[in-house]
């Protein structure tokens, strides 16, 4: 692990390149309807629950980080974009797009209803698992 000496913020890679600090919450969702808010809150607070979560805000991107990225956000006004970094392609009509590398497969849904969130919640859990068993 590397801490960059100007943030405190640890990484995997040493001198990894990032924007020092993680961003205003509030400026995310500042002006945004209350049940985009509330659905974001909600995902939040599921998130937190699996232990060492970073949320690193700019302008209307969230990206969910533990050693890694496993998860980022779009906050619009009419839904949560999320994108779910996955070591496996899921088929699951929640998702909209799918796409990948040789390391990870990314599935992307917008969230407009808390039964959306439902939906994705073990997807989140399985990426938040695997940035945390990730050797990099």
């Amino acid at each position: 692990m590397w801490t960059c000496p100007d943030c405190g913020r640890s990484f995997t890679r040493k001198n990894q390149r990032h924007a020092c600090g993680t961003g205003d919450r509030n400026a995310v969702l500042r002006n945004r309807p209350q049940p985009i808010v509330d659905l974001y809150e909600a995902l939040e607070a599921f998130v937190r629950s699996f232990g060492s979560v970073e949320f690193v805000t700019r302008q209307r991107y969230v990206l969910l980080r533990s050693t890694r990225v496993f998860a980022d956000l779009v906050i619009m006004r009419d839904a949560v974009r999320v994108a779910i970094h996955l070591s496996r392609r899921v088929d699951d009509c929640v998702f909209f797009k799918i796409g990948g590398d040789t390391k990870s497969v990314t599935h992307v849904a917008k969230l407009q209803h808390r039964q959306d969130l439902e939906r994705v919640k073990s997807y989140l859990k399985e990426a938040y698992e695997c940035s945390v068993h990730h050797s990099p």
